[in-house]
């Protein structure tokens, strides 16, 4: 029994997430438990939006084994007709699962395209995810043209039993690396924001740095960075762009690590000019990681931060 017991404890950390009642304030509210089903201490590193979904209530740092908490989302009601089912995205420190899909179903209240921007997450290079976007009307196949360089490939969806027309968005990354782009769905969809993150073999979050061009960095964040192969990670050097440095944390040997920034980076008329931090495991060495560092919308408005 002891044996039992000491080996359970030596399990890593894995999360479990349930859906609890709503509470019946707003119709776009959704509420989660988080409990920690595994041997140790589970990290919760935050949640990634949904179009027109976001997380209203604080995560804890930690989660100890058995423990538990509530995630309180709370959604707009999406541009359409019928059912959308949106999907945040819950990072963790579970090894098996590091960014968890929590779904929420909303009906629609109104004609129009939905979502009105694309953000897919972290997909591996090799593998892909597809998107689908409810449009007021159909789409010729021959208008969509989309940046092939991205890892985007467009189509229409066939017509839905209620009606409705679409297209499906798939990311199929080839490389590691941000992708950011404008997809044209003509009259019917106007421009379509996607936002998408290739990876392979260490994940980052977030996986850029978005700093005000007006306010240079202040407010840096800090960087939790993940290695996903067998092989132990190592990072002997960490390269800035000026004006920026930072500190390397070991939070888990050989598996996690959490880079502190701090300084201050100056943007130009065009931005901060194709800025980035880049990771290494050998001085001189090829990048493990390279963390472009972009200017955030002017506007203030709210974007995915992958």
């Amino acid at each position: 029994m002891a044996l039992a017991i000491a080996c359970g404890r030596s399990d890593p950390p894995r999360l479990e997430v349930s859906p609890l009642p709503a509470s019946g304030k707003v119709s776009g509210d959704a509420r989660y438990q988080l409990r920690n089903v595994g041997g140790r201490a589970l990290a919760l590193d935050g949640v990634v939006p949904a179009c027109g979904c976001a997380a209203i209530s604080q995560l804890p740092e930690t989660l100890a084994p058995g423990a538990s908490s509530r995630l309180d989302v709370r959604c707009r009601s999406p541009r359409t007709v019928g059912d959308v089912v949106r999907e945040l995205r819950l990072r963790s420190s579970d090894p098996s699962n590091p960014e968890t899909a929590i779904s929420v179903t909303l009906a629609g209240a109104r004609d129009g395209p939905d979502p009105a921007a694309l953000y897919f997450g972290y997909v591996a290079v090799g593998e892909s995810l597809t998107r689908d976007v409810v449009l007021p009307m159909a789409v010729a196949a021959e208008s969509l043209t989309p940046p092939a360089e991205a890892g985007l490939t467009i189509e229409p969806m066939t017509v839905r039993a209620d009606g409705a027309h679409g297209v499906r968005v798939r990311f199929a990354p080839r490389v590691a690396g941000v992708v950011r782009a404008d997809l044209d769905l003509g009259p019917a969809g106007g421009v379509l924001p996607v936002t998408a993150v290739g990876y392979e073999g260490v994940l980052a979050f977030p996986a850029e740095v978005r700093l005000s061009s007006a306010a240079g960095a202040a407010g840096l964040p800090a960087i939790t960075i993940m290695g996903l192969g067998a092989e132990p990670l190592a990072i002997t050097q960490v390269d800035y762009p000026p004006g920026l440095a930072g500190e390397l944390r070991i939070v888990i040997p050989g598996q996690q690590f959490r880079l502190a920034l701090r300084g201050r980076l100056h943007a130009d008329a065009t931005g901060f000019g194709g800025a980035a931090i880049q990771l290494r495991r050998d001085a001189g060495g090829d990048p493990l990681l390279t963390i472009p560092v972009v200017s955030a919308p002017a506007s203030g408005a709210a974007l995915p931060k992958p």
